[in-house]
């Protein structure tokens, strides 16, 4: 999964480290769970990218892991339903947007293009409206 420079964190400090919270395991006093270490690992993102990215050190990386192949079974469902919700949200939130939006079925450009058009029509219509 990552190779490690360190040597792994005792069970004992694992569980010190790794804390369950509303939100899943997560390392005590920070709100990094282990699914956002885990989307790293799968991305294969190496040992030092993830402890800069997440900011972790070496111990809270190695707790992490150790909890993860600890704990594998229950942790792949879970990972696996936070990616189901995930993408049900984002399905969810695309189609509410492209309901509400003039611009959704334009490209990029054109949306600019159609915006900074609309905004320019409701600025003469202002100022119509409010002679100085």
């Amino acid at each position: 999964m990552i190779q490690l420079h360190t040597s792994m964190a005792n069970t004992s400090t694992a569980n010190q480290i790794i804390v369950e919270t509303n939100r899943g395991p997560s390392i005590a006093g920070r709100r990094i769970t282990i699914y956002a270490i885990m989307d790293l690992l799968k991305s294969k993102q190496d040992s030092e990218f993830t402890k800069k990215y997440l900011r972790l050190s070496d111990e809270e990386l190695n707790a992490a892991v150790e909890y993860i192949e600890q704990h594998k079974d229950q942790v792949e469902k879970h990972y696996a339903e936070i990616v189901r919700r995930s993408e049900e949200r984002r399905a969810h939130y695309e189609k509410v947007y492209q309901g509400r939006s003039h611009y959704a079925h334009l490209s990029l450009e054109e949306r600019i293009k159609r915006m900074r058009e609309d905004a320019i029509k409701g600025q003469k219509q202002n100022r119509l409206r409010c002679p100085s």
